[in-house]
């Protein structure tokens, strides 16, 4: 007996189902990669600020003040992105103790051995910067602030690594000694980001 045209169930054309399979399957292997880029970006920006962290003590450890410091005050000045992982270390690095702080930007002259600057308006940043040529006080720009005249270190990040840039004229003026050795590893720049 032939069935009534109200309860006759069509089935999709098997060229149309072969059509969806295979969109759904490029559809999930176009996003595998990016779910996996996703996963390993994630993975190197939770590992980005102990590397800063890593990288400015590196550099504080290569620096020698004209009077030797029994403890290096450095000081984190406007809005560090990455103050939180700089905080958390330990109280000594390479053999020197290190104090971490966070001052009104104007006692930084006074009260640092280290200035890390952090994201601060451009008229504070020169203004900060003026007061400090000439006095024994390193200079570090946190990576993706902007690096003007005055800073002697300024950190940049690419995809691989954590590198910085040197200032020469500001480290001459400043007094500070810093091992060739520092200055060898500004000039293996990396991949440019």
């Amino acid at each position: 007996m032939p069935s009534s045209p109200r309860h006759r169930q069509r089935s999709a054309p098997p060229a149309l189902f072969a059509v969806v399979l295979l969109a759904s399957l490029l559809a999930g292997t176009a996003l595998a990669p990016c779910a996996a880029w996703a996963q390993a970006g994630a993975a190197a920006d939770a590992r980005r600020p102990a590397e800063v962290a890593q990288v400015l003590f590196g550099i504080v450890s290569y620096v020698r003040w004209p009077v030797a410091r029994q403890e290096v005050r450095v000081c984190m000045v406007g809005a560090p992105r990455y103050g939180a992982a700089i905080v958390d270390t330990p109280a000594s690095s390479l053999g020197q103790r290190i104090r971490v702080k966070v001052p009104a930007a104007a006692s930084a002259a006074s009260e640092c051995d280290v200035v890390y600057l952090g994201s601060l308006p451009e008229g504070e940043r020169e203004h900060l910067l003026a007061q400090l040529i000439g006095k024994p006080i390193l200079s570090v720009a946190e990576p993706g602030t902007s690096c003007t005249v005055g800073t002697m270190f300024c950190l940049r990040l690419n995809e691989a690594q954590i590198g910085f840039d040197v200032n020469l004229d500001a480290i001459a003026r400043s007094g500070l000694r810093v091992h060739p050795n520092a200055l060898q590893i500004a000039r293996r720049k990396g991949p440019p980001p």
